[in-house]
């Protein structure tokens, strides 16, 4: 872990892992807080970083200090779950591949944190140690290394998971200062980064800069492309939330079957689409379109995957449709399902 003043979360995050792991690195960049008394309960091998506003100087060097055959990498705002610590690590040391993906689930909105107002979608957080993988990225750091996309396990790992709440309000208000100024430098130093371009599209769309969001998530696109690389699903995600959140529906409905086109078993862009249609009337189609999302359903964990958009969100737009349809009946139904889901 690294770590700057995160007195208030590091704790719930340690107490997770303390049982399961046999050791816990954390990579102090200049904690004013309480941050390293809370590590020093924990047992923890506590080191001092020099902040370079840099993520991934700083998670390399935390890297470096691991001597286990497995790394897994959490921040303060993340906590750790496995149901069975002696069958997870026997199930370690059969594994023939270097990188693990763990399903994960991403909290939204107000306190307290709720299942139902969440992101889901696995991410890859555990790998070997000395296999010369390695970090990269002043900000939103990611995990590199030759032929990375080979040495990722297939295997379906159900029995552990990490609970991330740093996209809760709160915590997204005091970052996007910090996150903003990495991003621009980022930006100076690397024009053409199709990545960052997409990371400073978030940090305008979580302050409501709608224009400025959508401009650099399209220049995001534009990069991937000229890389001649499939632009990834997250980032039409991300553009046509900016667009539904301007209430500019006629351009989600115009040109989102493109990015389904692409992506035809993501659902999110379903449930994006049938909001679309729903917002400008067309609630027959809408109506059907939300009934394929819950064919779809929500468990490909490849895609971040909003809670609910394939079951109880879906359910209760078709409970709406119905009713301007004034189908009354099955209205009411729609929303006892949608309600027995949550």
């Amino acid at each position: 872990m690294i770590v700057r003043n995160e007195e208030k979360n590091i704790e719930r995050c340690l107490k997770s892992a303390a049982k399961l792991v046999d050791e816990i690195i954390v990579v102090d960049t200049g904690s004013e807080d309480g941050t390293k008394t809370v590590c020093k309960k924990y047992k923890t091998k506590l080191y001092d970083f020099a902040w370079e506003d840099d993520f991934a100087a700083a998670r390399n060097f935390a890297v470096e200090k691991a001597s286990s055959d497995w790394i897994m990498w959490l921040d303060a705002d993340e906590e750790l779950q496995i149901r069975d610590k002696k069958t997870f690590k026997k199930r370690l040391r059969d594994e023939k591949k270097d990188l693990i993906s763990i399903k994960m689930l991403h909290y939204y909105g107000e306190q307290p944190a709720d299942k139902s107002r969440a992101y889901r979608n696995s991410a890859c957080r555990l790998f070997r140690n000395n296999t010369g993988m390695h970090f990269s990225g002043k900000v939103h750091e990611r995990l590199i290394g030759d032929n990375i996309v080979d040495r990722i396990s297939e295997e379906e790992y159900d029995d552990i998971k990490i609970f991330h709440y740093g996209y809760m309000d709160e915590e997204i208000e005091h970052k996007n200062d910090r996150n903003m100024k990495l991003l621009l430098k980022e930006r100076e130093e690397q024009p053409e980064n199709a990545w960052v371009q997409y990371h400073l599209a978030v940090e305008y769309y979580h302050t409501k800069a709608y224009a400025e969001a959508y401009g650099l998530v399209n220049l995001s696109i534009l990069c991937f492309l000229k890389e001649e690389i499939l632009p990834p699903a997250i980032v039409y995600k991300l553009k046509y939330d900016i667009l539904l959140a301007a209430e500019d529906y006629e351009t989600v409905s115009q040109s989102i079957e493109k990015a389904i086109e692409l992506y035809p078993d993501y659902v999110d862009l379903y449930y994006y689409k049938g909001m679309a249609q729903f917002a400008l009337g067309d609630y027959k189609e809408a109506k059907s379109t939300f009934r394929h999302c819950l064919i779809l359903g929500e468990d490909d964990v490849r895609y971040l995957i909003l809670a609910g958009a394939g079951s109880f969100l879906a359910l209760n737009y078709i409970g709406r449709c119905h009713e301007m349809l004034q189908e009354k009946e099955q209205a009411q139904e729609a929303y006892r399902q949608a309600e027995l889901l949550l």
